[in-house]
C-alpha cells in the first residue's frame, strides 16, 4: 500500500508548487545562455559545452572543473554522474543557486542543500525546513513527483548530529569539515531514512552530501568542485530552508 499522501488533496501546501514555477522560469533564461555558451564556432562544443554533456567511461570530473572558471559540483543520481555548471544565483544573500548539466538536468541548491530539481526521471518540486540554525530538531517538508506523474508529499522529523571536523577530499582541494547525519522518520509512509552532508566550521557552508531527498526516493550525491563564494562573503543563515 503506498501511504504517501497525494498532492491533490486539500491539505497539500504551495510553496512547493512556486517553487517548481520559479525554477522553470529561471531555466528559460539560464538554459539559454548555457546553451549558447556550450556551441561552438564551425559546430564544435567549447570545452564548456563537452564539460556539460556529461561523463562517459574514464571521464575526470576534477580535471575538468580545473580547467573552467565557472562554479562548478560533481553530481551524482540514478546511475548517471556529471560536472554541473552553476547557471544563476540568487535569494538573500545569494542563497538559491541553479546548476545544469549539458540535457538541461537542473538542481537547485538553498543554503547549500537540495531544494529542488528539473529533468531527472522522479522530479523533487520542493524540499524546506523551517528552524533555527543551532536546533538539531526539526520538521523536513518533501513535495515531489514520482515516475507515474504523481504529485506526493510527506512530512518528517528530523535529528541533526555532527562529528568532530577532519579533512575530507573534495574534487580539487582537501577541507577540515564535519559529517553531519540528519536522521528522519517520515509521517505518511511511515519510513525511515538517513542523509549525510559534510559541512565546514565556524560558517556552516555545505561542500558536498548524500541523501535521498524524500522517502524511498533515488539518492543525490554531491561535491563542491569549484565554489561559488569568496572567503569575504558571510554565509547567511535563516530560520528556512
Amino acid at each position: 500500500m503506498n501511504h504517501h499522501r497525494r498532492c491533490s488533496e486539500p491539505r497539500v501546501p504551495i510553496q512547493g508548487r512556486r517553487k517548481a514555477a520559479l525554477l522553470r522560469r529561471l531555466l528559460l533564461a539560464a538554459g539559454m545562455t548555457t546553451a549558447l555558451t556550450a556551441c561552438a564556432q564551425g559546430g564544435r562544443l567549447t570545452p564548456l559545452g563537452a564539460t556539460l554533456l556529461g561523463g562517459g567511461p574514464g571521464v575526470d570530473f576534477a580535471q575538468q572543473a580545473e580547467a573552467l572558471p565557472y562554479a562548478s559540483l560533481v553530481v551524482e543520481s540514478e546511475g548517471n554522474q556529471a560536472l554541473m555548471i552553476m547557471a544563476h544565483r540568487t535569494g538573500e544573500r545569494g542563497r538559491d543557486t541553479y546548476w545544469q548539466a549539458g540535457d538541461y538536468t537542473t538542481l537547485h541548491l538553498r543554503d547549500g542543500l537540495p531544494s529542488s530539481t528539473a529533468g531527472f526521471e522522479e522530479v523533487l518540486l520542493g524540499r524546506w525546513t523551517r528552524r533555527h540554525e543551532r536546533e538539531s530538531r526539526y520538521r523536513v517538508h518533501a513535495h515531489w513527483r514520482d515516475a507515474d506523474g504523481q504529485e506526493r508529499q510527506d512530512i518528517a522529523t528530523a535529528t541533526l548530529s555532527c562529528e568532530e571536523a577532519r579533512p575530507v577530499a573534495l574534487p580539487l582541494i582537501e577541507r577540515t569539515l564535519q559529517r553531519c547525519i540528519e536522521r528522519l522518520d517520515w509521517q505518511e509512509s511511515d519510513t525511515h531514512s538517513r542523509g549525510t552532508f559534510w559541512r565546514e566550521p565556524g560558517n556552516w557552508r555545505i561542500w558536498g552530501g548524500d541523501m535521498a531527498l524524500w522517502p524511498g526516493g533515488h539518492r543525490l550525491r554531491w561535491q563542491v568542485a569549484r565554489p561559488w563564494w569568496s572567503d569575504a562573503e558571510e554565509p547567511g543563515h535563516v530560520e528556512e530552508r
